[in-house]
């Protein structure tokens, strides 16, 4: 299973990089093209954060991923849980490809190759119930979100660029807002189911809840 997620990451990084460079390539042939079209540019210090983001949420995928292989060991067994931050980890690279194809659209590579770097560091304590999953799981949320602040407060310097601030907060803001309020119930939930019983309560979360 670690194999597999492992090699699994490295297809998208290989893809990603892949992908950089043909831009670039693409862009070095035809800039020079008279009544080429005329992009309307972000400024540099946008573009770098937006890149730095790209590269924040493909990270909070990795994360997930290692998170969901822990729980499906056979030891653990919280399938409930595995399965929830499988899916946590596929939003995340979506999350990532869309501000790829946004960047594109704008004229810009899909990443900074010299600075697209994926953090392989995140190892998940031995020890770690569904409850500190969660948790885990929800700084993590919190650490992304205020990476998109970020970016939406460079990109509103400048010249303004309304639009990547604007679909930033419609469409970004409002899913990791709702994103962690569900992870908050949720950590609220399991932590009264296992009151009585802490074993048997997070069992029940797992198969009825998560």
């Amino acid at each position: 299973m670690m194999k597999s997620i492992f090699f699994g990451v490295v297809a998208i990084a290989v893809a990603i990089m892949s992908l950089s460079q043909d831009t670039a390539h693409a862009q070095e042939q035809t800039g020079t093209v008279e009544g080429d079209y005329k992009w309307d540019n972000i400024e540099d210090p946008c573009v770098t954060a937006l890149h730095n983001q790209i590269n924040e949420e493909f990270n909070a995928a990795i994360t997930y991923l290692t998170m969901g292989a822990y729980f499906r060991q056979e030891k653990i067994n919280l399938l409930g849980f595995s399965d929830f931050f499988f899916k946590a980890a596929a939003e995340e690279r979506e999350h990532g490809i869309k501000l790829m194809e946004y960047a594109l659209m704008r004229g810009k590579g899909p990443v900074d190759k010299n600075n697209f770097n994926l953090d392989y560091s995140f190892k998940v304590p031995a020890d770690t119930d569904g409850e500190a999953g969660l948790r885990m799981a929800l700084q993590k949320e919190e650490k992304v979100t205020k990476s998109i602040r970020g970016v939406i407060k460079v990109c509103e310097g400048g010249s303004n660029d309304y639009h990547l601030a604007d679909y930033l907060t419609g469409e970004y803001l409002e899913e990791q807002h709702k994103g962690q309020r569900e992870l908050a119930e949720k950590i609220a939930t399991l932590h009264k189911m296992k009151k009585e019983s802490p074993h048997l309560g997070e069992y029940l979360f797992d198969r009825t809840h998560i």
